[in-house]
């Protein structure tokens, strides 16, 4: 139902434009005026956005760069204060070579090692929240944080075994998140020549560290900055608790091969830096609504321009179109009148341009039509006469036709088959005369017209006829102009078998020669002189509109009409030899009943 009145309501909007010029003229004029102005501000707005998207590209891709830097700088820092306790000759005696060896009492380095850890923490307190040192020597885990210092022979921590790895030889470097914006560095201390395991130290590093970094790269209020890990989860964020990009978007772009880069969608761009040897990421996101924010402005002033320019297209397409159209309109006034047979419409002040002269040629055509109006009246009432004549000129065939029906019908009753077979063939005959059928008829039809001819003659000639048929099957569906075979048998009569005293034949045969359709009609009759054959062969080879009617009146109509029907190529052709007989043989295409030709 929803679909049917949609349907209806667009017929509705397009109908005007489909059956009036003027609406047609506006609505080209507006698109004329409109359409280059809206191309030209999409063009504007699209080229103002890329240039903004590029420049976008561009300026961040050069923030991540530096920011990966300083982040490395700042890694690289945090590095060199664990690097300082492996240097410290106290707790770490034998790092360049020799077997680890402890230096004074257990006592003594408990305390110096707590001191030392304390002095690091005093230092680096605004980035450090927590340093813990693991002593293999020892055996023992130094922590120092801003309430205490302590040491335990508890190796098993939630996030590190240093048990574990203390029994190790593989060095260790890990960046582990702690949470609650602080992460932590976990390495091992390594002897240098053989890479043994002395103990390792944990830096718990507070994030805001890296706010300076994160600040720089964070140069649009509405983007997110924040720091991952390499499988996408979100590390640390300081502008917002909630991130607003999708987790699946930015692992997918973490996993990538390429490294940094960055992504473009229709929600912005992301852009992502790897830092610290991959093992965290800084990732920035600039919604779209960023880039069109800058271009509305372009786009505002070419929507109100444009807006500007269509109205006052659309004015001026409305006064121009209804002044062009007006006599349009007024002409076309004039000949819906005419149509409800309103001929006393006349336009009186014709203009002197093209329009101008459609009115005049209307005046004067107005004036034609009111002559042949007169004219068709005459004829009209002529051509009634015509057919009233015609249906009673009809009756008299129709009329014979019954009659010999009725007469053939006594004969029955009287037992006389014979005369019923003959005004049978008669009332035949008369029947296939006036039957209104087209033109062309089936091969097999005519060759029963001209049987029904043939046994008249037989009534008239006895047994002095013979009369052979033979006829391909696949011919009789053919299509052959009516009345062909019966004048040619007639002629057979008429011009050869009268006045020969020996017995008559006639041999009928049809058959079909590759795509055409060869009848030929015989008789042994007197034939025809040299003379006079040549004659009639000149006169069928005329075309069909130049043959002349003399004694071979009707074979000359029936090779007229095939010609006309089918091509020069067709018709008849005589071939007769003086006191020995006479050959017609028709040829016509084989062209079944309602095929076209």
């Amino acid at each position: 139902m929803r679909i049917k009145w949609v349907n209806h309501a667009l017929r509705g909007i397009v109908r005007p434009f489909q059956i009036s010029l003027r609406y047609k003229l506006m609505l080209l004029m507006v698109l004329i005026a409109v359409l280059p102005l809206s191309l030209v501000t999409l063009f504007a707005t699209k080229t103002t956005k890329h240039s903004l998207a590029s420049e976008v590209i561009r300026s961040n891709e050069s923030r991540m760069e530096w920011a990966a830097k300083y982040f490395d700088e700042k890694f690289d820092q945090l590095q060199a204060v664990s690097y300082s306790l492996l240097l410290d000759s106290t707790l770490f005696p034998n790092a360049n070579d020799g077997a680890v060896q402890s230096e004074g009492t257990p006592s003594f380095v408990n305390q110096y090692t707590i001191d030392r850890l304390k002095s690091l923490y005093s230092a680096n307190n605004k980035n450090i929240a927590q340093v813990a040192l693991y002593l293999k020597s020892q055996n023992r885990l130094y922590v120092v944080d801003k309430d205490a210092g302590i040491s335990t022979d508890r190796l098993k921590t939630p996030q590190v075994d240093w048990g574990a790895i203390g029994r190790s030889h593989e060095s260790l470097n890990l960046l582990l998140n702690n949470g609650k914006n602080t992460f932590s560095i976990v390495r091992s201390m390594n002897r240098f020549p053989d890479r043994e395991v002395l103990g390792g130290v944990k830096l718990e590093v507070r994030w805001k560290m890296m706010n300076s970094v994160l600040d720089m790269v964070h140069s649009e209020s509405n983007s997110e900055v924040f720091v991952a890990d390499a499988d996408g989860n979100v590390m640390y964020n300081p502008y917002s608790e909630r991130i607003a990009t999708e987790p699946e978007t930015v692992k997918a772009a973490l996993a990538g091969p390429g490294g940094q880069g960055y992504k473009e969608s229709k929600r912005g761009f992301l852009f992502y830096q790897p830092s610290v040897s991959g093992q965290v990421w800084i990732v920035k996101f600039i919604p779209m609504e960023y880039v069109t924010e800058g271009a509305s402005s372009t786009l505002n002033f070419s929507l109100i321009t444009a807006l500007a320019f269509a109205i006052v297209a659309i004015a001026a397409s409305v006064l121009i179109a209804y002044i062009t159209t007006r006599p349009i309109i007024r002409l076309t006034q004039s000949m819906k009148a005419v149509e409800i047979q309103n001929f006393e419409v006349d336009i009186r002040e014709p203009r002197s341009d093209e329009i101008g002269t459609l009115e005049r040629r209307f005046n004067s055509m107005l004036g034609r039509i009111k002559e042949l109006i007169q004219t068709e009246y005459k004829a009209t009432i002529e051509k009634r006469t015509a057919q009233v004549k015609a249906m009673q000129a009809q009756i008299n065939p129709h009329f014979l036709h019954n009659a010999l029906q009725a007469i053939g019908g006594i004969a029955l009753s009287r037992n006389v088959p014979e005369i019923n077979e003959h005004v049978r063939a008669i009332s035949d005959l008369f029947r296939y005369t006036i039957r209104m059928k087209s033109d062309l008829v089936t091969v097999a039809d005519e060759l029963e017209h001209a049987r029904n001819y043939l046994q008249i003659q037989k009534l008239r000639f006895q047994s002095m006829i013979e009369v052979r048929i033979d006829a391909d099957e696949e011919c009789l569906g053919c299509t052959i102009p009516k009345f062909s075979l019966q004048p040619i048998v007639e002629n057979c009569f008429f011009h050869g078998l009268e006045g020969k005293m020996d017995a008559w034949s006639i041999t009928i045969r049809v058959e079909k020669v590759l795509d055409e359709i060869e009848i030929s009609i015989a008789d042994n009759g007197i034939g025809i002189e040299e003379s006079r054959l040549a004659d009639i062969r000149r006169q069928l080879s005329q075309p069909a509109d130049g043959q002349e009617n003399g004694e071979s009146m009707g074979i000359s109509n029936v090779n007229a009409r095939i010609k006309l029907l089918f091509g020069d190529e067709y018709g008849l052709f005589i071939s007769s030899e003086w006191k020995a007989g006479t050959t017609v043989k028709l040829l016509i295409p084989a062209h079944e009943e309602g095929e076209k030709t």
